[in-house]
């Protein structure tokens, strides 16, 4: 389990520090670094709400976080289309269901129901919905500040811990 700043509910670190923390964090765990092209934003946006929700890139927590991004954010059908339309999205889609198994991840996502429907309530209580596509005011802003202002409510350490993740090649293990 990762402990990085942004997955404390006060972190006091700015939307941008945070980002910067989650991309170190990938690149300590050398992991491909995917960048937007010119003239998106997608996966910016899609970075700042593992920020945002205080959410790593495990299966589990990326599962979880498609459930913020549903339930807590202002989406549009043709942004979550453009994010999975990405190349290396499609190309992680393959291999995980070549290496984990269609059979695992659904046994995967049966098991975060209950979590889902945490994260689900969760965002229900939020004040606004997070704009899923960011504004950059917010960059400055204490990721504390932000979620104070839009009701966002974290899962605690202790909801994320997960007695049985799913392990696979791309696992990072902090």
């Amino acid at each position: 389990m990762s402990k990085l700043s942004f997955q404390k509910q006060a972190c006091t670190l700015s939307l941008e520090q945070g980002l910067i923390e989650y991309r170190s964090y990938l690149q300590m765990n050398n992991r491909k670094m995917l960048k937007d092209s010119y003239g998106s934003n997608i996966i910016r946006d899609h970075d700042i709400t593992h920020v945002i929700f205080g959410l790593d890139t495990s299966l589990e927590q990326e599962s979880l976080l498609d459930s913020w991004v549903l339930s807590g954010t202002s989406w549009k059908l043709k942004d979550l289309r453009a994010y999975g339309k990405l190349p290396e999205i499609k190309e992680l889609n393959k291999y995980l269901s070549n290496e984990v198994g269609y059979f695992r991840l659904i046994k995967m996502v049966i098991s975060l129901i209950p979590l889902k429907i945490l994260v689900w309530k969760r965002a229900r209580r939020m004040k606004k919905k997070w704009p899923f596509k960011f504004y950059e005011e917010y960059l400055k802003s204490r990721i504390c500040d932000i979620r104070d202002e839009f009701g966002i409510e974290i899962l605690l350490p202790e909801e994320r811990n997960l007695k049985n993740p799913v392990i696979w090649s791309g696992l990072i293990n902090n």
